[in-house]
């Protein structure tokens, strides 16, 4: 009897080694938990900053001179194309074309009759009373008449178009801005007389970081999220192929997919944009979390038969919650993203679920 009792009495002590045994190798391992390399096409999105940009919006300018008699608009005022703006005084204007006019016409009568008297003389080439020294003198005589009527041509059709700008119409409909003279001013071609801007003709613009232009999805809409929550609808029209050195942005302009007349949207209005981005290839990546920095680099941790490997890896772009990884690791490698703060080089694991 004290025979049996004495091995029960074994065994369970050593059923009690073994348990207490296992706890302690359990306690030495460190919960983990895995995510694996994937390869993907990455997408993601980003808010930014945009504006509306004016396709007619212009600092206009006189073609004529002379002194204003009439300004027939004020700032704020909605104008139609066509419409009057300013009116010079004209009388010296006309005067000047009837004048140059007048030139014109008297340097073609010459012209015209140089010209006869070259074909006289032209006629006579063959009779001996022919001079050519004669003969050569009217041909300049005939190139300085066409010379003199270049000229004069010119200089009327100056005076024309002076004349005919002396009332200056809109080149397009829009609001005046800002009006940049009075009555009584003179003018001279080409002085700024009035800001007009369409609000009825415009684009979106935003200044995109240079590192997200390349993986821009022009395949998706961008998003126009306004104050009250609503969005419009814009895509992609170009990208100006020229870096801001200052912000390191490049120049992106959107078209407008909605009805431009039917919102209350203002010419240099700021707007917060959605746009979004996509990877042109896959590539691999793990969620950010893997990611430790020792000695100035980035690390992670792999698990190869339960054991934590430290390994350097070479990071790219960020979306998301993920990273992109460009060499160090490859497509499938389970990689630590919990707990790997407490691990060790070469320390076994508990992966979290197994």
């Amino acid at each position: 009897m004290r025979k049996l009792i004495f091995f029960i009495f074994i065994v369970l002590l050593s059923s009690n080694w073994c348990v207490w045994d296992l706890k302690a190798n359990t306690e030495n391992l460190v919960l983990v938990q895995v995510e694996k390399v994937k390869k993907e096409y990455i997408t993601d999105s980003f808010l930014i900053i945009g504006r509306v940009a004016p396709l007619e919006s212009d600092t206009v300018s006189i073609k004529t001179f002379g002194p204003v008699e009439e300004v027939y608009v004020k700032v704020g005022d909605q104008i139609k194309k066509g419409d009057k703006l300013l009116k010079i005084e004209a009388d010296e204007l006309l005067e000047d074309k009837v004048n140059k006019e007048g030139e014109l016409s008297e340097s073609l009568a010459r012209l015209e009759l140089e010209e006869k008297k070259l074909e006289r003389l032209k006629a006579l080439m063959e009779s001996p009373s022919f001079k050519m020294a004669e003969y050569e003198d009217q041909i300049n005589i005939v190139r300085a008449a066409e010379g003199n009527l270049i000229k004069n041509t010119s200089q009327y059709n100056k005076a024309k178009i002076a004349y005919d700008y002396a009332i200056f119409k809109a080149p397009y409909s829009g609001v005046i801005s800002k009006r940049l003279v009075t009555k009584g001013n003179y003018v001279n071609i080409g002085d700024p007389i009035f800001e007009i801007i369409n609000k009825e003709k415009y684009e979106l613009e935003a200044n995109v970081p240079l590192d997200k232009v390349e993986y821009l999805d022009r395949k998706k809409n961008i998003e126009i999220i306004l104050s009250n929550n609503k969005t419009l609808q814009s895509s992609i029209k170009s990208i100006i192929p020229r870096e801001n050195p200052d912000t390191r942005t490049v120049l992106v302009r959107l078209k407008p997919l909605f009805n431009i007349k039917k919102t209350n949207l203002i010419i240099n209005q700021n707007l917060n944009l959605k746009m979004y981005l996509k990877s042109k290839n896959q590539v691999k990546t793990i969620s950010k979390d893997a990611i430790l920095i020792k000695d100035g680099k980035n690390v992670v941790y792999s698990v190869e038969n339960n054991i934590a490997k430290l390994k350097h890896v070479v990071t790219g772009k960020a979306y998301k919650n993920s990273i992109e990884i460009i060499d160090g690791i490859k497509a499938g490698d389970l990689i630590v993203i919990r707990g790997n703060e407490r691990l060790r080089p070469d320390q076994k694991v508990q992966i979290e679920g197994k």
